[in-house]
């Protein structure tokens, strides 16, 4: 288990949790527990924080309509998945059936499945868009449950520090992709911009 990529990947993780984008908690919690890492809090206080910020876009009246949106989006893509599918059967048909019909036919389902993947992105970017401006609506909540998250990721900061010294990495080469950068021993290399919603961080 390389120890560099491990602590990464749990930085950019635990700052994820912090504005409310989900990962794998299962998946942080068996690194954490692989490295046997002491942290400055107690991992069910840290898991307890990240479920209540999970949680926080629940309490707003407007949730219900999203997680219906979300779920329609949902079964879009499984409908593009399945018109796909039907695509394909309908061209190999071809090599055996000959017929102007199947050619026609498997191009209408293309078709029918780019408008509906169309579709289901449209609706995934604009429930993100409005849990966020949830999240932006508590912000003070949100940064009250971080308190604890942002202390994590300073204290594995350093210990990712620590192991890039003693490798002897060039601290000017490696980066993290964060969403927050106010944790302290790093330095903005790139903020975000179009093709990027996080900061490109390096350690100092």
């Amino acid at each position: 288990m390389d120890k560099v990529k491990v602590l990464k990947g749990l930085i950019e993780a635990l700052d994820s949790f912090r504005i409310g984008r989900y990962t794998s908690l299962e998946r942080v919690e068996r690194a954490i527990v692989e490295l046997n890492l002491k942290l400055p809090y107690d991992w069910e206080e840290i898991k307890e924080d990240i479920r209540a910020i999970l949680s926080l876009p629940q309490t707003s009246p407007a949730y219900k309509r999203l997680e219906k949106l979300d779920r329609l989006a949902t079964k879009f893509t499984r409908l593009n998945f399945v018109l796909l599918l039907l695509a394909l059967a309908a061209y190999l048909a071809r090599f055996w059936l000959s017929s102007l019909l199947l050619d026609v036919m498997a191009l209408a389902l293309i078709v029918v499945a780019l408008i509906i993947v169309n579709a289901a992105y449209s609706l995934r970017v604009y429930v993100s868009a409005k849990v966020d401006a949830i999240y932006a609506e508590m912000l003070p909540e949100l940064e009250k449950r971080g308190e604890r998250l942002k202390a994590v990721v300073n204290h594995l900061i350093r210990l990712l520090r620590r192991e890039l010294v003693a490798r002897k990495y060039d601290l000017e080469t490696f980066t993290l992709r964060l969403w927050v950068p106010d944790y302290s021993g790093i330095k903005i290399v790139r903020k975000p911009g179009r093709f990027s919603t996080r900061y490109v961080v390096r350690l100092a």
